[in-house]
């Protein structure tokens, strides 16, 4: 990389045992930028794949997402920020969207991607499987809140980038989901029960059979296939096993 190269953009990644997701993403980067990792102690070759794509690689034990996440944003040393993780790959258009925002000049102060689920090797369409994330930003003024699912909030406008999308390689396979599922619900139910969330019996037999129905049928998940449907049906069951845990936890104190 020359210094024409060079765009006033750094990438930051939290990283923990991505060797099998790392070169995907990395190689769908625009050219020119800063890019740090911020790892968790991996046992797999995550920092060796990291370095050999020019990253900056740092090391900090995993607390939560938040801090984890605000952790590497104060090392990157540019005005703009690209957080994205592992397990995401810009697609060519949103990679060219970026570089030129970047170089022309950006008149917001964070931009929304357009980021859609691969499951089970499938791109997936429809049943709430597409979102619109904060991932692009001005470095000053940003912070990353929330212990689960952690957002960043930035001072100004936010707006949406046209053009191109993120992918989300988000699950291996249904053994990973499930591990994740396991992990996430958990986490979920005993946050919603040191906020004092309420259990509401009739709601929680009905959530989940409403999610599916919207997710298959209103949002057309069917359209997807086999894996429009499987996913509607473990989303669903997602909603369910939550509240589940939370009823369990109230049960026992």
């Amino acid at each position: 990389m020359t210094a024409s190269d060079r765009i006033d953009l750094s990438v930051i990644v939290i990283a923990y045992n991505e060797e099998l997701n790392l070169a995907r993403c990395f190689s769908s980067l625009p050219v020119g930028v800063e890019l740090i990792v911020l790892d968790s102690a991996s046992t797999d070759r995550t920092v060796e794949i990291a370095r050999s794509f020019g990253a900056q690689v740092h090391q900090r034990a995993f607390t939560h997402f938040a801090e984890q996440k605000n952790a590497c944003l104060a090392l990157a040393t540019r005005s703009w920020v690209l957080a994205v993780d592992a397990d995401e790959e810009l697609s060519p258009e949103l990679r060219k969207a970026i570089s030129t925002l970047i170089q022309q000049g950006p008149q917001a102060s964070g931009y929304t991607l357009q980021r859609r689920l691969v499951f089970m090797g499938h791109r997936m369409r429809f049943g709430k499987t597409q979102d619109q994330p904060l991932r692009l930003f001005k470095r000053a003024g940003a912070a990353y809140v929330g212990s689960i699912h952690e957002e960043v909030q930035v001072a100004g406008e936010v707006q949406k980038l046209t053009g191109g999308v993120l992918w989300h390689y988000s699950y291996r396979d249904l053994s990973d989901y499930f591990q994740r599922f396991n992990r996430y619900t958990t986490a979920i139910a005993e946050r919603h029960a040191k906020e004092g969330h309420s259990f509401h019996f009739f709601g929680h037999i009905l959530r989940p059979w409403i999610e599916f129905v919207n997710r298959y049928v209103f949002r057309l998940g069917f359209l997807d296939g086999y894996p429009g449907y499987t996913y509607a049906l473990i989303s669903s069951l997602y909603a369910y096993v939550k509240y589940a845990k939370l009823l369990e936890i109230k049960r026992r104190s």
